[in-house]
């Protein structure tokens, strides 16, 4: 019978990137023509994409183009080019798109301030993209609804109303519904489906992630500040960033999301608490400052068996629930006893799916019939906050499910991703005893470790 113990691992190296994959015009040409086929199945005109510097996911999905400064639109006729209206430097970064689209000048979008006598009201501007009274619209934002939130769910929409009410205007308040979950449904939204070069560019975004987490969880010492930690890090700007990089201790740790401080220096004993994403990738963990358990402070002794092991024995349920074809309510299942537990302070979804955006919703809640399937990413994200005096324990990392044929795929394409892959599993079996799936790609090479002691990060729990 095996039990939970605590083995030493070696992290593996910094990698570096060697085949990271930048999405060609040719595939978001495919991915216009994916929206087009939902646009016909729901008999839509017209699509509209609303994007901003934090909501710019779905824009981006299609076009390549991500909004810095400014709001974005993106209207989609059913046949014919697209139109992405922008703001003054949305227009000096048109080009980063690869679909072609027609540029439109809309100043309205523009900063405070700045210039906005050149372009035409947004109703002109609408009515050029041939949308007019009886036009079916469906407008996407960042969220969609449902009956227990509002009583007529597909007109409530969280695009900005200085748009939502002109898209109205012209073409009838009946015509114009909520359509985001095109893009963002866990089960069938068009971004939960990830091709071989998403998946090898989302693992190439990990590996960046990891190196930096190595470095910080390798630099940790007591005296070090909040800040100096998160510099271990070194992060250069690719990929952009999905959150803020948050790094707390203590009471700052407690914070869950906040950023690093110069004035906070980690003591031994104390909480930590650090997550670093950017765009598909994303690696966080959470624990107690210590080299060992003379470290642990009295009132959290016996942390290990009342927290660490049962989560690590929940966290194992959840790996090895994930299968394709399952529904997500199986795999809530599996660690509803832990997750259910109110002495274990769990308060969101025990994981959730992930793309350029940090979370884009979960199939994993109580009763869920949201089915896993083949190129979904997936993260485990399950934080366990009981407060004082066990504080907590967060271990997150991602993967992608993926079937034979997108396994054989990625071989051919992108061996040595193919190769990472396998090698992680093989850890996750053979060092872990965490028996997941072949259809399980883990993206981090330090998948599901558990490192009780956090400043001693080569020592985790595993099945022995």
């Amino acid at each position: 019978m095996k039990k939970i113990r605590i083995v030493e691992i070696e992290l593996p190296e910094d990698k570096t990137i060697d085949n990271y994959v930048e999405i060609t015009a040719l595939q978001y040409q495919d991915r216009l023509n994916l929206v087009r086929n939902a646009m016909e199945e729901r008999e839509l005109d017209f699509l509209v994409i609303y994007g901003d510097r934090e909501h710019f996911a779905n824009l981006h999905y299609v076009t390549g183009y991500d909004p810095r400064f400014e709001e974005s639109i993106l209207v989609i006729p059913k046949r014919g080019t697209p139109y992405l209206l922008v703001g003054n430097e949305g227009l000096g970064y048109k080009d980063v798109a690869k679909l072609p689209v027609e540029i439109v000048l809309f100043q309205t979008f523009s900063l405070m301030g700045q210039p906005r006598d050149k372009s035409d009201s947004l109703e002109s501007v609408l009515k050029d993209t041939g949308i007019e009274k009886g036009s079916k619209i469906g407008l996407v934002g960042t969220k969609y609804f449902r009956e227990k939130e509002f009583s007529s769910p597909q007109y409530s929409i969280d695009v900005p109303s200085f748009i939502t009410d002109v898209v109205r205007s012209l073409a009838g308040y009946e015509n114009v519904v909520n359509q985001t979950d095109i893009f963002m449904h866990p089960e069938r939204g068009l971004r939960t489906f990830l091709s071989a070069e998403d998946i090898a560019a989302f693992e190439s975004a990990s590996c960046i992630v990891y190196s930096g987490v190595r470095r910080l969880l390798l630099g940790l010492r007591e005296g070090i500040s909040e800040y100096e930690a998160a510099g271990l890090l070194a992060y250069a700007g690719f990929p952009p960033l999905s959150c803020h990089i948050t790094v707390g201790f203590g009471k700052n740790a407690l914070l869950g999301l906040s950023s690093p401080s110069p004035f906070r220096k980690l003591e031994l004993g104390e909480y930590i608490n650090f997550g670093f994403g950017v765009w598909g990738a994303n690696i966080a963990r959470a624990g107690l400052a210590a080299e060992d358990e003379k470290h642990f402070p009295y009132s959290a002794s016996n942390i290990l068996q009342e927290l660490y092991f049962p989560y690590f024995k929940m966290m194992t349920r959840w790996y090895e629930s994930l299968k394709i074809g399952t529904d997500g309510r199986s795999v809530y299942n599996s660690v509803k006893e832990f997750v259910e537990n109110p002495d274990y302070g769990v308060s969101l979804n025990p994981g959730h799916l992930i793309h350029n955006d940090e979370w884009l919703n979960s199939p994993f809640y109580e009763g869920s019939r949201d089915i896993l399937h083949s190129g979904m990413a997936i993260q485990c994200d399950i934080i366990s906050a009981p407060g004082s005096p066990l504080f907590g324990v967060h271990v997150e990392d991602g993967l992608v499910l993926a079937d034979e044929q997108l396994r054989h795929e990625l071989r051919k394409k992108f061996p040595n991703t193919s190769a990472r892959f396998d090698s992680r599993r093989d850890f996750m079996k053979q060092k872990l005893g965490i028996d997941i799936s072949d259809e399980v790609l883990p993206m981090s090479d330090i998948q599901a470790c558990l490192a009780p002691f956090m400043m001693s990060p080569g020592k985790v729990l595993a099945w022995i």
